[in-house]
């Protein structure tokens, strides 16, 4: 049985291996983060910057808006300095999801609480707040499974975006990653009947109107995916 969430339920989770649980959940937010690295990717090979930088600061840096406020700032020719102060200061709420998930990491071997922090980033921090059950090895299998998943296909979406780079048209590629962004974000919760109505019906009214009246586009693009969904039931 499934929760509303989309993840199993907690009686269910007690009885399947962490691995297993990770595994499931990074299936989950996956799909939503590869076009935002692959869209990362061709940015960090149109606007010049250095494609092995770019490559080695996927796992190095572990937070795309991070990675992106970086590259942007360079490509802009601001100093290594404020790039890296101002990619410090985007990440900055990270903070506050180790403030939240500080109990769970305070009782694991040292070697876990220095390195696995790397690993959180704003959906790995939701994965683990959706297992509250997990604590000990089981938390620590856990977050490691998630947080390698994320990485490999993080960093190989990234790769792909530089690699097919020069294979694209001239587009705005900057403009494209807040696109991304936004699909990653909705992705992840196209988990019912009504979400997927919705986005799919404010997706198509949107670009219908856009041709017309570019201004109005997205809210009636919203104004009509909420009213076709709010008529669908929800999946039981």
């Amino acid at each position: 049985m499934s929760t509303a969430t989309g993840l199993p339920d907690r009686a269910t989770a007690c009885h399947t291996a962490p691995g297993t649980l990770a595994r499931r959940d990074a299936a989950t937010v996956l799909p939503g983060m590869v076009p935002f690295g692959a869209v990362l990717g061709v940015t960090i090979a149109t606007t010049g910057s250095d494609r092995l930088a770019g490559l080695i600061g996927a796992p190095a840096i572990y937070g795309g808006s991070a990675q992106l406020a970086l590259v942007s700032l360079l490509g802009k020719g601001f100093s290594v300095s404020i790039a890296v102060l101002c990619a410090v200061v985007v990440n900055l709420r990270l903070l506050l999801y180790s403030a939240v998930l500080g109990e769970r990491f305070r009782s694991q071997p040292r070697w876990f609480t220095w390195l696995a922090p790397h690993f959180l980033i704003d959906q790995t921090f939701l994965m683990a707040e959706g297992r509250p059950e997990l604590s000990g090895q089981s938390f620590r299998r856990y977050w490691g499974w998630l947080g390698g998943l994320v990485l490999v296909v993080w960093s190989g979406s990234i790769t792909a975006g530089i690699a097919f780079a020069p294979l694209l048209p001239e587009l705005p590629h900057l403009a494209l990653v807040g696109t991304a962004l936004f699909v990653g974000l909705l992705v992840p919760r196209l988990s019912s009947r009504p979400a997927i109505v919705a986005a799919t019906t404010g997706g198509l009214v949107a670009a219908g109107v856009s041709v017309v009246q570019p201004g109005a586009a997205i809210i009636i693009g919203t104004v009509a995916g909420v009213a076709v969904a709010a008529t669908v039931k929800t999946d039981v």
